[in-house]
């Protein structure tokens, strides 16, 4: 059993290299981590709009605030952020006040977990730096204090520069079974006196609450954070160790070009099963910052103002004599609560989320049964954002589906057609551009169009301020896959 030793001011450290000289940013490369779905955060959390991409704390979203915490560590031009073909404008849009090349983007054809993803990179990165250092994180943390996370990852990369695959740990609040857990077992010689590591004795996956328990008393364990830290060369070292068969796929691929063809061999596996569970050069740095994986709606929950009954409210609501409970909403309508006890409310304007809080990992299980029914709830909110701006669906009935439909400043569809529906678009503010057939049309305020069935048409906002239209459609079919494109500005 480890013993916490007393907390003493001392100056910031000045990390060095392993050759002496100071470690500066130009030394680090970063891979954000910002394909998945978020399935437990479902029903604001959807495949199309997943909880990356949502301002969950003030104006900016998960990924952008994961880019904000790089700042001053890592330069824009050595940020990567891998994500699903899917997402591929979305970020492309959140990451543009960055400066960060759109050639840093990259695309998985499929998701492959997080060894792949993290191998890839590294391998792109050795192509033109043999000794970069590699900081892979995820895009939907929450940390609080920005300069303890810097100076983290600073001890961390030191670390790595003695080879050392480096794990960031969270000291354990409560006994979650929610995280993976980490156990440690002696602190490593380290030539600078204010680096603190531990050796890593093994990884463990999410445990039960028995099992969790008995973690909290121990104080050798620590949550999995999911940051890691270490050099490109050392990490696929260890691949070539333990993954072989990854190792021999990702040697293949010498540019991003070469990834859909090498990327359909390759089996998925995280990082935690494939490498760090066998690795024998593990060393862990604790985390001295309030930390949160947002894995969940109760993990929300601890990171919000409460009231005296322990309510975290905001929604539109009015309450009566409830405690413990959580509402959220991005609906219009007001939510009246009466006697509830540790309950989460999630509503969105399609979809209703209520569950006991000790429950809230169970909603993937939910979320797997919309898959299973074919529901489209978990595909797309009501209101669908696009690289051109978004669509709300106001009213759908039988042969007919109304949006109202914006287009941001200077933005355009693709040219397109439609085999199974026609469509009425009226402007209600602004001036559309419209191509149809060989016609080109400018519709002001007020005034509509028709598009018949199988007509070429593009959409186009030619001014410098918003373009709102209802389009009414009508035909036997009217899913968003009855569309042939022939020319678009995305590369969808």
């Amino acid at each position: 059993m480890l013993s916490r030793e007393k907390s003493v001011k001392r100056p910031l450290p000045a990390y060095e290299t392993g050759s002496g000289e100071p470690l500066g940013k130009a030394d680090l490369y970063a891979l954000i981590l910002a394909g998945g779905v978020g399935s437990r955060f479902w029903p604001f959390s959807r495949i199309l709009e997943p909880k990356q991409f949502i301002n969950i704390f003030g104006n900016e979203s998960l990924l952008q605030n994961t880019i904000n915490r790089l700042k001053g560590l890592v330069s824009a031009d050595k940020v990567y952020i891998i994500t699903n073909r899917l997402y591929f404008n979305e970020v492309k849009k959140q990451i543009e006040k960055f400066r960060i090349p759109d050639a840093n983007i990259i695309l998985e054809p499929e998701g492959k977990n997080t060894a792949p993803a993290i191998g890839l990179c590294a391998r792109l990165i050795l192509k033109s730096d043999p000794q970069g250092i590699l900081v892979a994180l995820p895009a939907d943390h929450y940390i609080k204090d920005i300069a303890k996370f810097k100076e983290t990852i600073r001890a961390a990369a030191a670390c790595a520069r003695d080879d050392l695959l480096v794990t960031i740990g969270i000291r354990p609040k409560k006994p979650a079974t929610g995280y993976g857990y980490i156990k440690i077992e002696h602190l490593n010689a380290h030539r600078n006196e204010f680096i603190k590591s531990f050796k890593v004795h093994r990884f463990l996956e999410k445990p039960s609450l028995k099992k969790a328990k008995e973690y909290i008393k121990s104080k050798s364990y620590f949550w999995n954070s999911g940051i890691f830290v270490w050099k490109a060369a050392v990490f696929m070292d260890e691949v070539k160790a333990y993954l072989p068969d990854l190792y021999s796929q990702l040697r293949k691929i010498s540019a991003i070009e070469d990834i859909p063809k090498v990327w359909p061999r390759i089996k998925p596996i995280s990082v935690d099963y494939g490498i760090m569970e066998h690795s024998k050069r593990i060393a862990l740095i604790p985390a001295d910052f309030e930390w949160s994986d947002l894995g969940s709606w109760d993990a929300l929950r601890e990171l919000l103002p409460k009231d005296r009954e322990g309510n975290v409210i905001q929604a539109d609501s009015v309450d009566r004599d409830s405690r413990g409970i959580c509402a959220f909403s991005r609906a219009n309508r007001l939510i009246a609560t009466i006697g509830l006890k540790d309950l989460i409310i999630a509503d969105t304007p399609d979809a209703l989320l209520v569950c006991n809080r000790d429950r809230a990992q169970e909603v993937k299980e939910i979320v797997d049964k919309l898959k299973l029914g074919k529901r489209k709830e978990h595909i797309a909110h009501m209101t669908d954002k696009r690289p051109w701006g978004s669509f709300t669906i106001l009213q759908l009935g039988e042969g007919f589906k109304i949006k109202l439909i914006e287009i941001e400043p200077r933005k355009r569809l693709s040219l397109q057609a439609h085999r199974r529906r026609a469509e009425h678009w009226v402007v209600v503010s602004g001036c559309a551009k419209v191509n149809r057939g060989r016609d080109i049309v400018y519709v002001r305020s007020n005034q509509s169009i028709y598009i018949p069935k199988g007509v070429k048409h593009r959409l186009e906002n030619p001014r410098d301020t918003s373009l709102k239209i209802v389009e009414v459609q009508t035909g036997n079919y009217l899913e968003e896959d009855d569309i042939k494109r022939f020319d678009d500005d995305y590369r969808r």
